[in-house]
């Protein structure tokens, strides 16, 4: 499945132009080298075009086919329009009510479970990907997934009465560049990779 949706970004991507994909997404495109570089989760990679190969640094954190996908949908799909500001619930994105309950599960829920009793801990990891902090119940930061989507983590601790809760909102722009599915898997990988730097 993972695979096939690789292959159809692949075709997307292939079919558009290099030069006005990296000035719309906010990366950079070498003529001579064939390369686009974008910025994703705070590391660069590169990409070939037209075959949507991905170049990874040394240092780069290996990419899954999933968000291989998820950044050639990026590219392709980009429109320039800036970041707005404003944040939107999963279940305010395009039919974004039809999957918020485990969009919850998968990518809100965790967050409580791993940094509810530790909130100093969810700036610390989370600064490796860009994080700044948001000042927004009691522990927030806002990370730059993408350079023109960024998601927002707030994060409410637990007492007698209830447990910690969590949430992830988008910047309002996300829907111009992402489909509410691939920002469900974009949610749900920034999720995994901070509870991952936890355990």
């Amino acid at each position: 499945m993972d695979f096939d949706v690789l292959l159809e970004a692949k075709k997307e991507f292939a079919c558009r132009f290099p030069e006005q994909m990296a000035e719309l997404s906010g990366g950079r495109y070498d003529p001579e080298e064939k390369l686009i570089s974008i910025s994703y989760l705070n590391e660069i990679y590169r990409i070939s075009f037209p075959d949507g190969e991905f170049f990874e640094g040394e240092q780069s954190t290996p990419l899954t086919i999933e968000e291989k996908a998820l950044v050639l949908q990026y590219l392709s799909q980009a429109t320039g329009q800036p970041l707005r500001g404003k944040w939107v619930s999963f279940s305010d994105l395009p039919n974004g009510m039809l999957h918020d309950a485990p969009f919850k599960v998968e990518a809100v829920e965790p967050l409580a479970e791993i940094f509810g009793g530790q909130p100093g801990k969810l700036l610390d990891v989370a600064k490796s990907l860009g994080a700044t902090e948001l000042k927004i119940g009691d522990a927030g930061v806002v990370i730059p997934v993408f350079p023109h989507i960024t998601v927002a983590i707030i994060l409410w601790l637990g007492d007698e009465e209830f447990s910690a809760r969590a949430n992830m909102v988008f910047d309002a722009v996300a829907p111009n560049y992402l489909s509410t599915a691939a920002l469900y898997v974009l949610g749900a990988n920034v999720t995994r990779r901070l509870c991952k730097a936890v355990r």
